[in-house]
């Protein structure tokens, strides 16, 4: 009789060193995870439009010497597009001449991949010969946009880019309240980030180097 209960004793140890044991795993398995992983943040770079850019459509509009242009003169350079017209008084020229001093700082880092669009809201008045003569004014590389009203609606549209006539006076005049945004497209035709005014020329160039450092990493 002595003899099976310290035969129980000894199972019953048994037992418990091996529920120790396991436990002692399940305990090592719930607590240990592995090596913490950052959680992934979105980038802090104001007016930029990440994760979901917005893919341009194709469009057709006319550049300052006649020749079609569409999505596919988008493709493989940076855009920044400005919407106005030649008879602006004054946000217009400014933001031009803001445009100039970066696309000219660019080029001195050696960044020759960048475009900039002037597109016309006032296609009745802004004909060809009067978009090469106002881009050239501010830059012979700028590229003036223009064409029927229902090419200019073809990108604006699409982009939510808002322009309405105003009073036409006497002598036939007229202004064309506008947006004053410049907008930068990416080298893949996608809307990437926005610029509100007022504009300056450091804030454009310091913002649109981390957007392009920034996509650069997520190729």
């Amino acid at each position: 009789m002595m003899l099976k209960k310290k035969t129980v004793n000894a199972v019953a140890l048994i037992l418990g060193l091996i529920a120790l044991g396991l436990g002692v795993g399940f305990s090592t398995a719930h607590y240990y995870t592995g090596p913490a992983k950052e959680p992934a943040q979105e980038p802090s770079i104001e007016g930029l439009f990440w994760p979901n850019p917005k893919q341009v459509r194709p469009f057709e509009t006319v550049d300052h010497t006649g020749e079609r242009f569409g999505l596919k003169q988008l493709e493989g350079r940076w855009s920044f597009l400005f919407f106005g017209f030649t008879h602006c008084p004054d946000i217009c020229p400014v933001t031009l001449s803001v445009l100039d001093q970066v696309e000219r700082e660019l080029e001195q880092r050696g960044i020759t991949n960048t475009q900039t669009l002037f597109v016309t809201v006032d296609p009745e008045r802004d004909t060809t010969r009067q978009l090469s003569e106002y881009v050239g004014y501010f830059n012979p590389d700028f590229i003036g946009l223009g064409g029927s009203e229902e090419q200019i609606r073809s990108l604006t549209g699409q982009l939510g880019v808002v322009a309405a006539r105003g009073e036409v006076s006497e002598d036939g005049d007229y202004l064309v309240d506008h947006s004053a945004s410049v907008l930068l497209v990416d080298p893949r035709g996608r809307l990437i980030s926005l610029f509100s005014a007022p504009h300056k020329a450091d804030e454009i160039l310091s913002r649109f180097l981390d957007i392009r450092q920034f996509m650069q990493q997520q190729s």
